[in-house]
Protein backbone atom coordinates (compact mmCIF):
# COMPACT_ATOMS: atom_id res chain seq x y z
CA UNK A 1 0.00 0.00 0.00
CA UNK A 2 3.12 2.28 0.72
CA UNK A 3 4.20 2.09 -3.15
CA UNK A 4 0.70 3.81 -4.84
CA UNK A 5 1.42 6.83 -2.21
CA UNK A 6 5.09 7.16 -3.46
CA UNK A 7 4.18 7.18 -7.06
CA UNK A 8 1.30 9.81 -6.80
CA UNK A 9 1.64 13.01 -8.30
CA UNK A 10 1.45 15.73 -5.61
CA UNK A 11 -0.32 18.65 -7.77
CA UNK A 12 0.33 20.78 -5.18
CA UNK A 13 4.12 21.40 -5.60
CA UNK A 14 3.69 20.87 -9.54
CA UNK A 15 4.65 22.93 -12.46
CA UNK A 16 1.00 23.75 -14.47
CA UNK A 17 1.44 23.39 -18.28
CA UNK A 18 -1.71 25.93 -18.40
CA UNK A 19 -3.31 27.93 -16.08
CA UNK A 20 -6.72 29.81 -16.11
CA UNK A 21 -5.46 33.17 -16.69
CA UNK A 22 -2.90 31.82 -19.02
CA UNK A 23 -3.16 35.63 -20.86
CA UNK A 24 -2.48 37.42 -17.98
CA UNK A 25 0.44 34.83 -16.26
CA UNK A 26 2.33 33.80 -19.63
CA UNK A 27 4.62 31.77 -17.51
CA UNK A 28 4.98 28.79 -16.17
CA UNK A 29 2.81 28.69 -13.10
CA UNK A 30 5.36 26.49 -10.86
CA UNK A 31 3.13 25.83 -7.49
CA UNK A 32 4.56 25.32 -4.31
CA UNK A 33 2.64 24.50 -1.11
CA UNK A 34 -0.75 25.26 -3.48
CA UNK A 35 -0.32 28.79 -4.34
CA UNK A 36 2.10 31.19 -6.81
CA UNK A 37 1.76 34.88 -7.66
CA UNK A 38 3.07 36.98 -10.50
CA UNK A 39 2.79 40.39 -11.45
CA UNK A 40 2.38 41.73 -14.83
CA UNK A 41 4.25 45.18 -15.11
CA UNK A 42 2.58 46.07 -17.81
CA UNK A 43 -0.98 46.04 -15.79
CA UNK A 44 0.85 47.10 -12.70
CA UNK A 45 -1.37 44.26 -11.07
CA UNK A 46 -0.48 41.14 -9.15
CA UNK A 47 -2.55 38.05 -9.91
CA UNK A 48 -2.61 34.99 -7.08
CA UNK A 49 -3.62 30.99 -8.09
CA UNK A 50 -3.88 28.85 -5.86
CA UNK A 51 -4.90 25.12 -5.95
CA UNK A 52 -8.59 24.74 -4.63
CA UNK A 53 -9.30 21.38 -5.12
CA UNK A 54 -7.79 17.69 -6.47
CA UNK A 55 -9.79 14.77 -6.68
CA UNK A 56 -8.24 11.59 -7.59
CA UNK A 57 -9.97 8.49 -9.02
CA UNK A 58 -9.70 5.77 -11.68
CA UNK A 59 -10.98 6.19 -15.50
CA UNK A 60 -9.75 2.33 -16.24
CA UNK A 61 -8.31 -0.32 -14.50
CA UNK A 62 -4.64 0.34 -14.28
CA UNK A 63 -4.88 3.83 -14.69
CA UNK A 64 -4.59 6.98 -12.01
CA UNK A 65 -6.30 10.40 -12.74
CA UNK A 66 -6.43 13.62 -11.44
CA UNK A 67 -9.02 16.31 -11.97
CA UNK A 68 -7.58 19.45 -10.30
CA UNK A 69 -9.58 23.09 -10.09
CA UNK A 70 -7.14 25.90 -10.23
CA UNK A 71 -8.28 29.43 -9.52
CA UNK A 72 -6.93 32.76 -10.47
CA UNK A 73 -7.44 35.51 -8.41
CA UNK A 74 -7.30 38.86 -10.07
CA UNK A 75 -7.81 42.39 -8.15
CA UNK A 76 -11.17 42.41 -8.34
CA UNK A 77 -12.69 38.97 -9.52
CA UNK A 78 -10.86 36.23 -10.70
CA UNK A 79 -11.51 32.89 -13.00
CA UNK A 80 -10.90 29.42 -12.29
CA UNK A 81 -10.63 26.26 -14.45
CA UNK A 82 -10.68 22.32 -13.89
CA UNK A 83 -8.20 19.94 -15.41
CA UNK A 84 -7.91 16.02 -15.65
CA UNK A 85 -4.71 14.88 -15.28
CA UNK A 86 -3.20 11.31 -16.55
CA UNK A 87 -1.34 10.39 -13.14
CA UNK A 88 2.17 8.70 -14.32
CA UNK A 89 5.66 7.45 -12.98
CA UNK A 90 7.14 10.13 -14.58
CA UNK A 91 4.61 12.97 -13.55
CA UNK A 92 1.33 14.07 -14.99
CA UNK A 93 0.26 14.16 -18.40
CA UNK A 94 -2.71 16.77 -19.10
CA UNK A 95 -5.63 15.42 -20.78
CA UNK A 96 -8.34 18.41 -20.95
CA UNK A 97 -9.94 21.18 -19.47
CA UNK A 98 -13.31 20.29 -18.04
CA UNK A 99 -14.76 23.07 -16.35
CA UNK A 100 -14.30 26.52 -15.62
CA UNK A 101 -16.23 29.72 -13.56
CA UNK A 102 -15.57 33.08 -13.41
CA UNK A 103 -16.84 35.89 -11.28
CA UNK A 104 -16.21 39.30 -10.16
CA UNK A 105 -17.20 41.36 -7.12
CA UNK A 106 -20.97 41.51 -7.19
CA UNK A 107 -21.59 38.37 -10.02
CA UNK A 108 -20.99 34.66 -11.25
CA UNK A 109 -19.78 32.07 -8.63
CA UNK A 110 -16.16 31.24 -7.09
CA UNK A 111 -13.99 28.29 -8.15
CA UNK A 112 -16.35 26.62 -5.41
CA UNK A 113 -18.60 26.46 -7.64
CA UNK A 114 -16.73 23.24 -9.44
CA UNK A 115 -17.84 20.21 -8.15
CA UNK A 116 -15.89 16.78 -9.01
CA UNK A 117 -16.65 13.29 -8.07
CA UNK A 118 -15.16 9.59 -9.92
CA UNK A 119 -17.74 6.99 -9.66
CA UNK A 120 -18.19 3.91 -11.99
CA UNK A 121 -14.84 4.78 -14.09
CA UNK A 122 -16.89 7.60 -14.83
CA UNK A 123 -15.87 11.74 -14.10
CA UNK A 124 -18.93 13.51 -12.95
CA UNK A 125 -18.06 17.31 -12.85
CA UNK A 126 -21.08 19.58 -12.21
CA UNK A 127 -20.72 23.25 -12.93
CA UNK A 128 -22.63 26.96 -13.48
CA UNK A 129 -24.16 27.16 -17.07
CA UNK A 130 -22.99 30.78 -16.97
CA UNK A 131 -22.20 33.80 -14.95
CA UNK A 132 -25.54 34.21 -13.15
CA UNK A 133 -25.19 30.25 -12.11
CA UNK A 134 -28.81 30.02 -12.70
CA UNK A 135 -28.84 26.81 -14.12
CA UNK A 136 -25.97 23.81 -13.58
CA UNK A 137 -24.95 21.80 -16.24
CA UNK A 138 -23.52 17.71 -14.95
CA UNK A 139 -21.27 16.73 -17.82
CA UNK A 140 -20.08 12.95 -17.87
CA UNK A 141 -16.51 12.48 -18.81
CA UNK A 142 -14.67 9.17 -19.69
CA UNK A 143 -11.47 8.26 -21.26
CA UNK A 144 -11.42 5.68 -24.04
CA UNK A 145 -7.91 4.98 -25.80
CA UNK A 146 -6.21 7.01 -23.64
CA UNK A 147 -8.50 10.01 -24.74
CA UNK A 148 -10.83 12.01 -22.65
CA UNK A 149 -14.29 12.06 -24.08
CA UNK A 150 -17.46 13.44 -22.85
CA UNK A 151 -20.15 10.97 -22.65
CA UNK A 152 -22.93 12.95 -21.65
CA UNK A 153 -24.21 16.93 -20.52
CA UNK A 154 -27.44 17.56 -18.76
CA UNK A 155 -28.80 20.48 -17.57
CA UNK A 156 -30.06 20.36 -14.19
Amino acid sequence: MIVPLLLAVDFMNITYPTNPCAQNVPVPVVMRKGSFSYFDAKMAAGFDLHVDAVKEGSLQPGTRQAAVVLACDFPVGGTAAAYLFDERKNGAVLLGRIATADWGPDWGAGSSSIRLRFANRLLYVEQCDGTSCAQRALTTYALRRGKLVTVRRLLL
